[in-house]
């Protein structure tokens, strides 16, 4: 069970650490890379194993931590594959979730701003909450996300372009990449199929990712928008680390182990 987190704190400061924050520090540990051993943490802040043994047994009480010899480990989430569905049917599934996400997304968007909406229904479903704006900038690639802003007065429309692939809705490719190169966003509101916290966020067809990381690179403030659905599902293409985003947009069945992890993180959960 190797330590592969990096610590926020320096070894200069780290023994004049309080025992709340070694313990938050442990906790990150843990849900970043799954384990960890007691000798590690000893050399790492300056405590004795004894000090270290009562830590991680105090945080197993209200976290999903297994105590073993010599360390612990975190409890990993089940997680599953996914198949993508059609346009149609996705309009269906978790459609009351959906809105419920889109409402605290358009709630942050301020009169003046560039954002970028990349795909999907919930991302969609922002621009019906959009008011009271006089000029926005939205970038996407969605051909339907594109064509229902386009009908917004207060919406200056952003299309990079690219090859159109009809199941995702989406254009891609070399085109669109260098083009959202030239961009820029303060804030980017991101939907994906899968997340999981071992595999970050994924996607099914590998060929859009570079598109997706390229929109996630040009914005200064990241939000996930994701339903309840899209969490412990992971796909073929890695598209970034979850602890890459701000915070994360949610609706009311939001998992508890992924609450952990966002707090652990400094990521805001909304």
């Amino acid at each position: 069970m190797g330590c592969l987190y990096q610590p926020k704190f320096t070894m200069r400061n780290v023994s004049l650490m309080l025992y709340i924050e070694r313990r938050k520090e442990i906790l990150a540990m843990l849900v970043q890379s799954g384990s960890v051993k007691v000798t590690d943490l000893v050399d790492l802040f300056d405590v004795d194993a004894t000090t270290i043994r009562r830590d991680l047994k105090e945080l197993s009480k209200d976290h999903a931590i297994n105590i073993v010899y010599g360390g612990a480990y975190y409890q990993r989430e089940p997680t599953h594959g996914v198949v993508e569905i059609n346009p149609i049917q996705k309009r269906t599934i978790h459609y009351e979730e959906k809105k419920i996400i889109a409402k605290k997304a358009a709630a942050l968007v301020e009169n003046g701003d560039t954002i970028i909406i990349n795909n999907g229904v919930t991302g969609e479903l922002i621009l019906d909450y959009l008011n009271g704006l006089e000029s926005i900038n939205l970038i996407t690639q969605s051909l339907s996300i594109a064509t229902r802003a386009s009908a917004l007065p207060f919406v200056q429309l952003y299309l990079p372009g690219g090859k159109y692939r009809p199941l995702s809705g989406m254009l891609y490719g070399d085109l669109a990449s260098k083009s959202i190169e030239q961009l820029s966003a303060n804030k980017i509101f991101f939907g994906i199929l899968c997340v999981s916290i071992q595999n970050g966020v994924t996607h099914p067809f590998v060929e859009e990712i570079s598109v997706l990381q390229s929109l996630l690179e040009i914005s200064q403030h990241k939000y996930l928008i994701a339903d309840s659905s899209k969490f412990g599902k992971v796909s073929l293409g890695k598209v970034t680390q979850l602890n890459h985003f701000d915070a994360f947009i949610v609706d009311n069945n939001f998992p508890d182990i992924y609450r952990e992890y966002a707090e652990t993180n400094d990521i805001a959960i909304i």
